[in-house]
């Protein structure tokens, strides 16, 4: 074989090394040239609250549903008037310890109607504000003011005791729609 033609054939193969040696150096660099790029975007802040609280909700007065029955427009006579009726309800607490509080009490939050911001908001069915709000009593009839700190606190006796409320419709309008109402009220254990 002719020199010429060997010489060729070397440098075919010191080509083919090279390639080789550059596709395995690229091989091993992927992982350096593949790393992610983390960029800080922002910040997330958890926050929470450890309490000692001398009572705890029981499960069935945790989301608590109080039918007020069915009332005629003209059982009001203006605004300001009551339903004739009051309905009762009651929150049960459980595993109380007057060794951590002595006393307890409930404050009610919501939204309340611009017309009358001592009873809370009681909307229709896709017409918003049905010309009545919700009242809430304790148990001797007085009054609760939405979003306020409660007025009486119970002593904490028992390891379980029951609070005992009303709730009654009270007219802030002159014009109240007829149809399906509904009020949303949150309630806090507040102790003194």
């Amino acid at each position: 074989m002719p020199q010429w033609k060997r010489l060729s054939g070397i440098k075919e193969n010191i080509q083919m090394i090279r390639k080789g040696a550059a596709l395995v150096g690229l091989i091993l660099m992927s992982p350096v040239i593949a790393q992610p790029v983390i960029v800080e975007s922002g910040r997330v802040h958890l926050r929470g609250q450890l309490v000692n609280g001398g009572c705890a909700v029981a499960t069935e007065s945790q989301d608590l549903r109080v039918l007020m029955g069915q009332y005629r427009t003209n059982a009001f006579t203006g605004p300001g008037s009551f339903a004739p009726v009051s309905v009762p309800f009651s929150l049960r607490l459980i595993s109380c310890s007057a060794e951590v509080w002595r006393h307890v009490g409930i404050a009610f939050s919501g939204v309340t109607p611009v017309e009358d911001p001592h009873v809370f908001l009681a909307s229709g069915e896709g017409i918003g504000n049905a010309g009545i709000g919700l009242a809430l009593f304790d148990d001797q009839q007085r009054q609760i003011i939405p979003n306020t700190l409660p007025l009486h606190y119970a002593p904490i006796l028992t390891q379980e005791m029951t609070l005992h409320f009303t709730a009654r419709y009270r007219a802030i309008s002159e014009n109240m729609t007829p149809g399906r109402i509904h009020s949303e009220v949150w309630f806090t254990l507040v102790y003194p």
